[in-house]
């Protein structure tokens, strides 16, 4: 029998085992790839979303920061009943604030009445803390102006009663001139508040850097007395709130008006007013996109009190936190 002899330039193949088992390997390797590669990009959009998300609740927070901050501000000096009414007066023709309640330049909406859907509802004060969605503040404005006395020197004002000073601008008197609203009182931009009076002004008459002021006509607070020399500071008002998923904001002129969007991504906002420490305290809940891994949790940041809507899970968020203590007040 002949040997058989082997061939030198014949090498071994691969066996049936070797090859499957190489190819389970490599399709392992490749979902693990693959699955690694989605993980990291789900993980970028979500960081994405989750930045974006924060950006607009910071932006919320510094809108409303500075208003916040100077609300009630040189028109608030004395603690008494019906403070507002007594300040703008009773009378019909008074700016809305004289119609605010006795917790002063913050206001807490709870939100839209089931009654009248255009209306606000006021929050309630339980157990001392006003709780709500919305956000309404009487707040004062530096006008870059000041007022001067001609004769130097302090005068009583009486109730009514019209003052004549003199405006001296502290930058371009201009462009604050531009800002300066003479209008009927019943329009809260023709009222300025000056810190060392302490309570609202109407300003009736605008000529050549002479400005006529008056105290309200039923103005039955304490003594007022002008200063020869007061920065003044224009009155305004703004009303936050959220809807269609967005920041709006209303201004005070006569009414509420100029509803317009200020931030998208806004999905919910939550106040809690404490008029006794004068705290404010404010939660505003954000989205940056639609959630990238399946449905989102509640926030353990987002108060218990506070709306939750099962679309909200549809979403990345975050929660901005803002907490003031008003000195004004």
């Amino acid at each position: 029998m002949k040997n058989l002899m082997k061939n030198p330039m014949q090498k071994p193949g691969f066996s049936l085992v070797e090859l499957l088992l190489a190819l389970v390997l490599s399709s392992t390797v490749g979902m693990v790839v693959l699955q690694t590669a989605r993980t990291i990009l789900f993980s970028t959009v979500r960081m994405s979303n989750n930045a974006l998300a924060w950006e607009r609740g910071q932006n919320v927070l510094s809108i409303l920061e500075p208003r916040v901050l100077h609300a009630g501000f040189g028109i608030a000096c004395e603690r008494a009943g019906n403070l507002f009414q007594r300040s703008f007066g009773r009378v019909t023709d008074g700016p809305p604030p004289a119609t605010w309640s006795d917790r002063g330049p913050v206001q807490v909406w709870r939100g839209l009445s089931s009654d009248t859907p255009t209306l606000w509802d006021l929050a309630p004060e339980t157990d001392g803390v006003c709780r709500g969605r919305g956000l309404a503040l009487l707040y004062a404005v530096p006008s870059g102006l000041s007022a001067k006395l001609p004769e130097n020197r302090p005068l009583p004002m009486t109730p009514g009663a019209s003052v004549t000073v003199e405006l001296l601008p502290s930058e371009n008197l201009q462009a604050n001139e531009d800002r300066l609203t003479v209008t009927a009182k019943n329009d809260l931009r023709s009222w300025v508040a000056f810190p060392l009076v302490g309570f609202p002004v109407h300003m009736s008459l605008y000529d050549k850097r002479e400005l006529t002021v008056a105290l309200a006509d039923e103005f039955d607070l304490s003594p007022a007395t002008l200063r020869p020399y007061d920065d003044m500071y224009y009155l305004r008002a703004d009303r936050f709130q959220v809807k269609n998923n967005r920041l709006y904001s209303e201004e005070l002129h006569s009414s509420w008006v100029k509803s317009e969007p200020r931030i998208e991504g806004v999905l919910e906002m939550w106040f809690e007013w404490t008029p006794s420490k004068s705290r404010l305290e404010a939660w505003i809940l954000t989205t940056g996109g639609k959630a990238t891994f399946g449905k989102t949790a509640r926030p353990k940041e987002w108060p218990a009190q506070a709306p939750w809507r099962a679309e909200f899970a549809l979403h990345d968020l975050t929660v901005a936190r803002g907490s003031w203590i008003l000195k004004n007040m």
